[in-house]
């Protein structure tokens, strides 16, 4: 039977040529057999060929995908979600990108096919996303318009994966759209997901979205539930049952009975901002012909709605720097409706080290000629600041770096700032071997000495047994201190690295004891050529504790009827010297 199964098998990859040691056998029931299998084969049905999908991933690049989540922007973490989901994908499956708002602001026409529809192609894709600046507008519906009729060029089942941050900015309804679209047969499922989806007017257009198709709608909160959500939408576009978190019917109108709605934009033409974080803050106060009066109420983020008293008002919108004021007036019985342009922006930065290393710790600075505007110590600052021309500084410990930059309304501007650091720690000891330095240690640092000058300019002076300090590459002197004893050594700091110096102080400890005393004096015992005593410290105290370097030294004791006593001693680096002095 060893020749019957190789011809069936030679059938199944679909030759009609039979095998020569088959065609010569002599053999009549071997070949009858091969004639009963092929009869056999020749009943059954054709297997079908694999099912193939073709989906169209629509990417959200509107202005407010510059915002941040997480301490980072969103389309940030748009990226890295859509880099995890392309690693799970069936090769088999075609796949598009397509995004809107990526060009030009305040354009409802701002919608690309970045990667058509196609063979399976990471690379592309990866490259595609990684370019995408958020500036413009929503145009939800008309991008469900365009995927639909990419996806018609072929037979294969169509889906749309949507992920986006807000709602639709443009003339259009995209749920109506997306039910127009189902109707007319064009069969496509859209899956949905609300990135940091706060407003509840979005979020519940988003799950029409999803409901009208058919599809699914997920909520991602933050950038790994973006990733979490992306795969399970993928894993659904590729037939895999997942379950929607959008209700079943469409929630009540979360602003019905408001008679105050408002929301905020960064410029004409852009998204509203969405923040449900209290970012944005509106204050109300009375209208006192036209100057502002008593505090009445205030109400927090963007979208808002609520209930005012009807009057007149002066009305303060806050939005990190950004800040106007306007009249507003309230009627009976009729909603008011606010959009306000802060003509604003976002700046954002990631400050790395020379070495392409992160800045852990830094501190962020906007200036505006010599004055600090805003400070951030987020690892990535988001500052919101009213366009105009500033100066964005990066500092840690006592390295710093500085960028100006032009802010323009609705812009998102992203600083790369290098800064030149490494870290400095310092200990000392009192002898090779120990004891250590506890208390008292000073670290000063200064830059090594210019010309005939005796000491380098100061940088700082540190009070830590270890310490630790940032600094510019490049040499410094490095002081150590404990008590009267010092040692100064040369050291070189490399950016985006740590230099460690235990430094050995040679030093001891004196312990004195002299009683009732006018002073004490220490001097060095040798003398110079002038035949005098260098001094190191003069007390007014009956007893000292004092570091001073190894070496011989004199204590010159004055007690009140002017006696002077004076008493040598020997200072051991690593060891205490007791030494007492009698009137």
């Amino acid at each position: 039977m060893e020749d019957l199964h190789r011809g069936v098998m030679f059938f199944g990859s679909n030759s009609c040529t039979l095998p020569a040691e088959l065609v010569a056998a002599e053999d009549d029931v071997r070949f009858l057999a091969f004639l009963m299998a092929l009869a056999g084969l020749a009943g059954m049905a054709p297997a079908p060929a694999s099912a193939q999908t073709d989906t169209v991933m629509i990417l959200d690049a509107s202005g407010s995908m510059g915002g941040q989540v997480d301490g980072r922007s969103k389309i940030s973490a748009a990226r890295q979600a859509v880099d995890s989901i392309l690693s799970k994908w069936k090769p088999n499956d075609r796949l598009g990108l397509m995004a809107y708002g990526h060009r030009t602001k305040g354009d409802c026409k701002d919608i690309e096919m970045l990667v058509p529809v196609g063979s399976f192609d990471a690379a592309r894709i990866k490259s595609a996303v990684a370019g995408l600046n958020p500036k413009g507008k929503t145009p939800i519906a008309d991008s469900l318009r365009a995927a639909a009729v990419s996806l018609k060029t072929t037979e294969n089942k169509g889906t749309v994966v949507l992920v986006s941050d807000g709602i639709e900015t443009c003339v259009a309804d995209p749920c109506a759209v997306a039910a127009e679209l189902k109707k007319a047969g064009v069969g496509f499922v859209a899956h949905v997901i609300g990135f940091d989806v706060t407003d509840p007017a979005a979020k519940a257009q988003l799950q029409c979205i999803a409901r009208a198709t058919g599809g699914v709608y997920l909520d991602a909160r933050d950038a790994s539930g973006l990733e979490n959500a992306l795969g399970r939408a993928v894993e659904a576009a590729q037939g895999a049952p997942v379950k929607t978190e959008a209700p079943p019917k469409p929630a009540a109108d979360p602003y019905a009975g408001k008679n105050i709605r408002g929301v905020a934009r960064l410029a004409a033409g852009l998204d509203p901002i969405a923040d449900q974080r209290s970012d944005v803050h509106w204050a109300f106060f009375q209208s006192r012909g036209g100057e502002k009066g008593e505090f009445v109420t205030a109400f927090y983020n963007s979208p808002f709605a609520d209930t005012i008293p009807p009057g007149d008002y002066l009305m303060e919108v806050e939005y990190g720097l950004a800040k106007l004021t306007q009249p507003v007036k309230v009627e009976k019985g009729k909603p008011t409706v606010l959009d306000v342009v802060l003509n604003a922006g976002y700046v954002t930065s990631e400050g790395a080290t020379l070495d392409g290393g992160k800045t852990d710790n830094p501190t962020w600075e906007v200036l505006r000629g010599d004055d600090v505007l805003a400070t951030d110590y987020a690892p990535v600052p988001r500052f919101i600041l009213p366009a105009g021309d500033y100066v964005m500084r990066l500092s840690k410990g006592n390295s710093k770096v500085e960028k100006a930059f032009t802010l323009a309304a609705g812009d998102t501007v992203n600083l790369a700032l290098t800064l030149d650091v490494g870290k400095l720690l310092v200990s000392g000891v009192y002898a090779p071997g120990g004891p250590k330095v506890e208390n008292g240690f000073s670290v000063e640092i200064r830059h090594p000495p210019q010309g005939d000058a005796e000491q380098g300019e100061w940088v700082t002076t540190v009070y830590d047994a270890l310490s630790r300090i940032d600094l510019q590459s490049g040499p410094y002197d490095v002081i150590v201190k404990v008590g009267e004893a010092q040692k100064t050594v040369r050291a070189e700091v490399k950016s985006g690295n740590s230099t460690r110096l235990d430094i050995n102080l040679d030093a001891g400890v004196l312990g004195l004891k002299a009683g009732k005393v006018v002073a004490i004096e220490i001097v060095q015992a040798e003398r110079d050529i002038n035949n005098e005593r260098k001094l190191v410290l003069t007390s007014y105290e009956p007893e000292l504790n004092l570091a001073l370097n190894a070496g011989k030294y004199v204590a010159v004791v004055q007690y009140a009827d002017d006696r002077k006593v004076e008493k040598e001693f020997t200072i051991i680096a690593g060891k205490r010297t007791d030494v007492e002095v009698k009137p």
